[in-house]
């Protein structure tokens, strides 16, 4: 499969991202420097990739083939509903449910100081598990990722009228059950070209996002990130308006570090060299 945007050598990554100016926050920059120099000769470790909306497993398909070249585990499992797991979508799915998915694989799989990176969405179970399980976890990536505070729900971090038309087209589409996908991949946010072999790869494999996911509570018992190694990455050409809000609570935030690529909202589809160098250097 083609791979849009893809570079192999390091000064092409050193291209791809950069250190971000603190500016209004307290998160702490990492470097170019220092993710190239941690990324040049990593020790193996195990991944756990989670995927945003409308996605599943099969998005990270690029990174995953790179990390596991470089002797890495990775598991990159699809919430229920989605992905390969549409079969099993249905009424009562919420935040618990994906939070499930994500324990049940670290714990059948018996994993231990996991790099948990969650995209888009994917931040808001990602940072429950954080909670609830940080003895499993060694790292935890927010990869343009919605993060909310506990007592909130994900569509909180959404702009009002996103979650207004996602609700409108559950109801149209679904009746409530789920969002559905969206019918044009906007360049903006996808980075991928009309026409072309990728494009159509993701049109065709994208699903419905379960809407109960959206609208439950996050119930955290700790402070967000539970104390634990954490880095935000933001992709910043463009930026994804969706996510600003989250951006700027990390900033707001001391314990995270900070990270750029300069990639749409899908680094994993037209990035995967400089996103795999990042989450080596984490």
């Amino acid at each position: 499969m083609a791979r849009s945007g893809g570079m192999d050598n390091v000064s092409s990554s050193r291209r791809g991202f950069i250190g971000a100016s603190l500016g209004f926050g307290l998160a702490a920059t990492m470097t170019t420097a220092s993710f190239v120099a941690a990324a040049s000769n990593p020790s193996p470790r195990t991944y756990v990739l989670a995927h945003g909306s409308f996605l599943g497993g099969w998005v990270w398909t690029h990174v995953t083939e790179r990390l596991r070249k470089q002797g890495h585990r990775v598991f990159t499992p699809s919430f229920t509903g989605m992905g390969d797991r549409v079969h099993l979508l249905q009424a009562n799915i919420t935040i618990e449910t994906f939070v499930q998915d994500l324990i049940q694989t670290i714990a059948s799989e018996e994993l231990t100081q996991v790099v948990l990176v969650g995209h888009s969405f994917a931040g808001v179970p990602v940072s429950i598990v954080a909670d609830r399980i940080p003895e499993r976890i060694g790292h935890v990536v927010m990869l343009d990722s919605v993060v909310v505070e506990s007592g909130k729900t994900g569509f909180s971090a959404y702009p009002p009228d996103a979650v207004a038309s996602r609700m409108a087209a559950a109801q149209k589409e679904t009746h409530g059950l789920a969002v559905p996908a969206p019918s044009n991949l906007a360049p903006g946010v996808w980075g991928l070209s009309e026409g072309t072999h990728d494009y159509e790869w993701v049109k065709r494999r994208l699903t419905a996002h379960p809407l109960g996911s959206y609208t439950t509570p996050v119930n955290l018992r700790n402070p967000l990130g539970n104390g634990l190694p954490r880095t935000y990455i933001r992709c910043t050409s463009p930026t994804n308006p969706v996510i600003d809000r989250s951006a700027a609570l990390v900033k707001s935030m001391s314990g995270w570090k900070w990270a750029e690529i300069a990639s749409a909202h899908h680094p994993m589809l037209t990035h995967p060299d400089q996103l795999t160098t990042l989450l080596t250097a984490v």
